[in-house]
């Protein structure tokens, strides 16, 4: 094993770590061996060119080597919605939102949502914060969270709890105070082992790179992807989405049948109006949580369809539905049936139940 010492002067001399060499530099990161300052230089060192793939990889088999692991029912098939955050637009919790929904959808396919998340980073609302408001109880013990992938067919992994040994970097990456490594390799360590997914990304430029680090992972069945604006691509300035979006064309790098293909989607082709990326923020949890609400109540509007879409995806990578249009289709009837709503209520239910003290 290489000492971070001598991995650090690797990459002062401009060079890339390999799977091997990432693999051994997070070890040494996570288990609280190295210095704050090695940290830095190390995080810093890699964001200024851009991690490769990699790095990437290694450092996310190291991350899912150490993970606090979720049992899944047998027969259950699993798929994450977890993005990368960090596109500043302070909408309300989409992924979170398309989780419930997809996973009223799926039910009946045998289908279970293992949302991975956490707090607040960049947004307003993390997708913890947003489920507390609805009710949940995010900090449960791990049968809790096996009863709630059987019983409501979704559960959520909150991050800091299944990665603890992400502690050591904790401090380091809040004084840094830019993205790092660590900003992708989340979404690719999924407590519950999905290996069907939608990951949202900041940037366009990413889509392509997320999906084959994805590949080398083993997954199954991917959508990485990120929304264009209108008003970005007319040179207006705003930023896009780390999620499926109504407000303007879609790019999408899929990994399906071991293939990868990368091509974009413009809502409108699908039916849906176009949706002002205002009707969508939220301002706190709360805010965000009322959104989801009437969303499950059967509200029409931008709100809706942007979870129907963004569930659609998450229903073709699970492979109970062809293409967008179906998963449209699906998403909206679990809406509408108040199958998504009871997905919400279960979810609840159960984590309300569990005896684990709250911090």
């Amino acid at each position: 094993m290489m000492e971070l010492k001598e991995i650090l002067d690797w990459l002062v001399s401009g060079n890339s770590l390999s799977v091997e060499q990432a693999v051994d530099a997070f070890e040494q990161i996570m288990s609280g061996e190295v210095t704050p300052s090695q940290i830095g230089a190390m995080l810093a060192l890699i964001q200024q060119r851009g991690p490769t793939d990699e790095e990437l990889l290694g450092a996310a088999r190291l991350m899912r080597s150490q993970c606090w692991r979720v049992n899944v029912p047998e027969g259950l098939i699993v798929i994450d919605t977890c993005g990368t955050g960090g596109d500043h637009t302070q909408t309300f919790n989409i992924s979170t939102a398309a989780a419930i929904v997809a996973a009223g959808a799926g039910r009946e396919h045998g289908i279970a949502i293992a949302k991975h998340g956490n707090r607040a980073v960049t947004s307003k609302s993390g997708s913890s914060d947003a489920l507390a408001a609805l009710g949940v109880k995010v900090k449960v013990a791990g049968s809790t969270l096996t009863q709630c992938l059987e019983h409501a067919g979704l559960c959520f992994c909150f991050a800091p709890a299944h990665h603890p040994a992400m502690k050591h970097v904790a401090q380091v990456r809040q004084e840094l105070g830019f993205r790092t490594l660590f900003n992708l390799v989340g979404p690719l360590t999924n407590p519950a082992g999905a290996q069907r997914q939608v990951v949202g990304v900041f940037s366009p430029d990413l889509t392509e790179q997320l999906v084959r680090v994805l590949q080398g992972l083993e997954a199954k069945h991917v959508m990485v992807v990120h929304g264009r604006l209108y008003e970005q691509m007319g040179g207006g300035g705003a930023g896009g989405l780390d999620e499926l979006t109504t407000s303007g064309v879609n790019r999408i790098s899929q990994l399906r049948d071991g293939q990868i293909q990368t091509y974009e989607v413009d809502p409108a082709e699908l039916g849906l109006a176009i949706g002002h990326p205002a009707a969508l923020r939220a301002h706190n949890p709360e805010s965000s949580a009322g959104i989801i609400r009437t969303v499950l109540e059967g509200e029409h509007g931008p709100a809706r369809d942007i979870v129907c879409l963004n569930a659609a995806a998450a229903l073709v990578v699970a492979d109970v539905v062809e293409d967008l249009a179906d998963g449209l289709k699906l998403a909206a009837e679990a809406i509408d049936s108040k199958a998504a709503a009871k997905v919400l209520a279960q979810l609840v239910r159960y984590t309300q139940a569990d005896p684990t003290p709250i911090p």
